[in-house]
Formats: C-alpha cells, structure tokens, sequence
C-alpha cells in the first residue's frame, strides 16, 4: 500500500529535484539528498543530514530509498 506523502513532504522533494537539476544538473527525478548518498558525496551528506536532522536520521540514506521506491512505482504503474 503506496501512502501518498504529505503536501510540505511532496513540496520538499519537488524543490529539492528542481534544484538538482537547475544547480548540479541533474536528474529530474532525484533529489539533492538522494543524489549525495547515491554518488558518495560524504562531506554534503554529512551536511544534509546535519541540517535536516530535526527530519530524522540518515536523511540522505532515507531519501535515496524513497527516491528508488517512487521509480519502482512510476515502472510499476507503466507495466
């Protein structure tokens, strides 16, 4: 069972995409912190989870899970 996230959830990813791609040029459907985990970038992700702590821990290991979750869903619901 897919519970969609919050509207502040949903607004927080779909800034966090935009600036991926608009700053870092990257993918449209990743998130900053998704990315930093994914590509090993240890000092931002150290950042990020520092920053976002009041979010829960290993926020950047979170992210990247959802970010993966949200594509097995967009390939499942194509199928």
């Amino acid at each position: 069972m897919n519970l969609r996230p919050n509207y502040l959830t949903r607004l927080g990813d779909a800034t966090s995409q935009w600036l991926n791609v608009a700053l870092l040029n990257g993918d449209a459907n990743e998130s900053i912190s998704g990315r930093a985990h994914r590509e090993g970038w240890k000092t931002a992700e150290r950042i990020i989870d520092w920053l976002l702590r009041p979010l829960g821990p290993d926020h950047c290991r979170t992210a990247y899970e959802a970010d993966v979750a949200r594509a097995f869903d967009l390939v499942k619901e194509s199928a």
